[in-house]
């Protein structure tokens, strides 16, 4: 019995060191991910390191992230950044580097000479005549992933903090833990314990720090005498029974004081909850379901460090991919051997995966569903490519994309299974999914930068599927763009599209139609084809600002319906069957409230009639009120607000370009010309001509014919 008490002694102080080693390791652990992710996510920390020089906000933002630090992990001391650039060190004392205590500490950092995670115990000052605090310090370069440091993020962790919480865990009396860190020193303060005399009945070292814990007993005087009666002589049986068995009852009572100790440390520290109402159990049964619930906080961890690599791996991939990471060739291959991708001398190329349809995507499936069909896809990509005996990273970019890097096996020739791969998907994905997709694919590449550039193109590419349509494979070579129409034809369809509609007229189909088939016929892009349609919004914006209130408010209308549809259009098929409906709407409206207004009625029969007759010399406001009964002021005004222009310019557009016609394509005179649009008088139609044009009519006789 004595035997096993002393069996279950050894046990609890395992167990403690066990502990002590995972408290240990929790809380840095803890301290180091925390870090890790602010360097990697927090932009205040990001802006901090790449400035040239200080900023006081940015500096208080990034103050803002330690103390946040401080009041989540109680155990951190004192926390300092330090960049490089400016040799600038933000904490409790901002300074120069030089000016800082802490100059011997961080300078074998700077130089690459010390690379460990966690330090050993050190003295810490705030200030050089400030008091020295015991202290650990994590060290992490910034940015985290590359050779390249900007700076150092310290935190240094109070090792009185530390030792209090040890210290709960069992009594010093009976028992002793010693930790000691690679340098030997005894991190937990001053080892008050005679280790000559005690015995160490449990050893282990971290897996993550590397420091060994050891733990046992303190050794009594009384339990070394009583160990030496219970070797006398059997003759004194009675005596030796007697003497046995106090030596049981007293060592037993020893060596199960810290056990106790240990279980009652335990329930008050421990997260599980035992005041649920369940019945009493032992101690040991206790240590038991301890146990358990710290392996399901171990797992738990560990499940989160699982996520966090992913995180990470999606993060390399993107700043990679767009250039924003500076990593050179070999760093690239080094951490793709991280992800078992040994891509030595292979030929690589780039696929982008792209849904169509998304909107619609999004509103018919529930969030779910929507991620186990993106999670299909991502499976039937990753698969597709591994049975082509090819190796791939593919990560989502973008709510609608996948994008992947494939890399060909050595044996095959470069770009034989590219073609295969994507047909092979896209045909899986339209007969077994309820979606499509639009795959772009990209030449051969063999360096990190030829990836890069072929990931450029592929994102490029995909933007053509607006003309080429959706569920379909684009390569490079499918973008022959023919000879594009010139940009003036562009505008005159825009031109014409909205004054039609200003007018309310029936030739803006043409026009619309014509101005979708020059898109088509130029193979253009969505962004380009996104920005003849913001021109045609700007456009018509202009056009209906000079209109009535009644007009402006249909607009206000149908600009709103035209900014929704440029978030949801995919095609140019799609984008030129809404804008049809859209403007037949509009010009329904504007239709209504014409045929409502007879005065409007009447301004628009009076405009007819100028068009018919504005060569008639006579034609003027007064010649218009006596021929259609209505006051001249009335009709200025009207035509103004009707059409947009006053009536005298109106008129006046309509001679100066049939003038210009009779000047390139007839030899009459001028004095023939001025009469033909609507002047007795020369001297008017020359002054009238040169404001309108900007040269006389001979001069732009005379420039005609220079360019013929």
């Amino acid at each position: 019995m004595n035997e096993q008490n002393r069996k279950e002694a050894v046990k609890a102080n395992d167990f403690l060191s066990q502990q002590v080693i995972r408290f240990t390791d929790n809380a840095l652990k803890a301290i180091d991910y925390k870090v890790m992710r602010e360097i990697l996510t927090n932009s205040n920390v990001l802006q901090f390191f790449t400035r040239d020089k200080n900023d006081v906000y940015a500096n208080i933002q990034a103050v803002k992230v330690m103390d946040d630090l401080k009041f989540n992990f109680p155990m951190i001391d004192s926390i300092y950044f330090i960049r490089l650039k400016d040799q600038y060190v933000l904490g409790d004392a901002p300074r120069e580097i030089a000016e800082s205590p802490e100059l011997d500490f961080i300078e074998p950092y700077k130089e690459g000479i010390k690379t460990a995670k966690w330090t050993g115990e050190r003295d810490y000052k705030a200030y050089t005549s400030g008091t020295a605090k015991k202290v650990i310090s994590l060290v992490r370069s910034a940015p985290y992933f590359s050779e390249h440091k900007q700076g150092f993020f310290v935190v240094n962790v109070s090792l009185a903090s530390l030792q209090g919480s040890i210290n709960q865990m069992y009594n010093s009396e009976t028992s002793f833990v010693r930790l000691n860190d690679d340098k030997g020193h005894h991190v937990l303060g001053p080892d008050s314990s005679n280790t000559g005399k005690n015995t160490i009945f449990s050893t282990y070292t971290s897996p993550y720090t590397g420091w060994q814990v050891e733990s046992g007993m303190i050794n009594q005087k009384t339990l070394t005498f009583t160990l030496f009666l219970y070797n006398i002589w059997t003759v004194l049986a009675l005596i030796s029974v007697l003497l046995g068995v106090i030596w049981f009852v007293h060592v037993t009572k020893r060596n199960y004081r810290p056990v106790e100790q240990i279980v009652s440390l335990i329930q008050t520290n421990s997260q599980k909850n035992q005041s649920g109402g369940k019945p009493e159990e032992s101690e040991f049964g206790f240590i038991q379901h301890t146990l358990e619930h710290l392996m399901e906080e171990t797992d738990q961890f560990r499940k989160q460090h699982q996520e966090s690599l992913i995180i990470h791996k999606k993060y390399l991939f993107q700043e990679v991919m767009e250039g924003n990471a500076a990593i050179k060739e070999t760093e690239w291959k080094a951490e793709l051997l991280k992800y078992d991708l040994d891509v030595e001398g292979k030929t690589a190329f780039i696929q982008m995966f792209e849904m169509d349809s998304y909107l619609d995507f999004t509103k018919f499936y529930s969030t779910h569903d929507q991620t186990l069909l993106k999670f299909t896809l991502y499976i039937v990509i990753h698969e597709t490519t591994v049975n082509h005996g090819a190796s791939v990273w593919a990560e989502w970019t973008e709510d609608n994309r996948i994008s992947s890097i494939i890399w060909e096996p050595d044996d095959v020739e470069p770009g034989t299974i590219r073609d295969s791969i994507i047909q092979t998907v896209r045909q899986w994905v339209e007969q077994y999914l309820s979606f499509t997709v639009t795959i772009g694919g990209s030449e051969p590449a063999c360096s990190l930068e030829e990836i890069r550039q072929c990931y450029e193109k592929v994102g490029t590419l995909l933007q053509y599927k607006a003309v080429l349509g959706t569920n379909r494979i684009i390569h490079a070579e499918h973008i022959v763009r023919s000879t594009q129409s010139e940009i003036s034809q562009y505008f005159y369809a825009i031109y014409s599209i909205s004054q039609s509609l200003r007018l309310s007229g029936d030739d803006w189909i043409h026009h619309l139609t014509l101005l979708f088939s020059q898109i088509r016929d130029s193979l253009s892009s969505r962004k380009e084809i996104e920005s003849l349609i913001q021109f045609l919004q700007q456009h018509l914006e202009r056009a209906f600002s000079e209109l009535s209130k009644e007009y402006r408010q249909i607009w206000k209308t149908t600009n709103a319906e035209l900014l929704a549809l440029g978030l949801v259009w995919e095609t140019v098929e799609e984008l030129e069957s809404s804008c049809t409906r859209i403007f037949e709407t509009m010009c329904v409206q504007m239709n209504a409230i014409k045929d409502a207004d007879s005065s409007r009625s009447v301004i628009t029969e009076i405009r007819s009639y100028i068009i018919e007759n504005y060569t008639n010399p006579d034609l003027s406001l007064d010649y218009l009120s006596e021929k259609f009964q209505m006051n001249a002021k009335n009709v200025s005004k009207m035509f103004k607000e009707e059409f947009g222009e006053n009536f005298v310019d109106f008129l006046i557009g309509m001679r100066m370009d049939y003038a210009k016609k009779l000047l390139a394509g007839t030899h009459k005179s001028m004095q023939e010309i001025s009469l033909e649009v609507g002047y007795f008088n020369y001297n008017s139609f020359n002054r009238a001509f040169k404001n309108i044009v900007g040269l006389s009519p001979r001069d732009y006789r005379k420039q005609g014919a220079a360019l013929a």
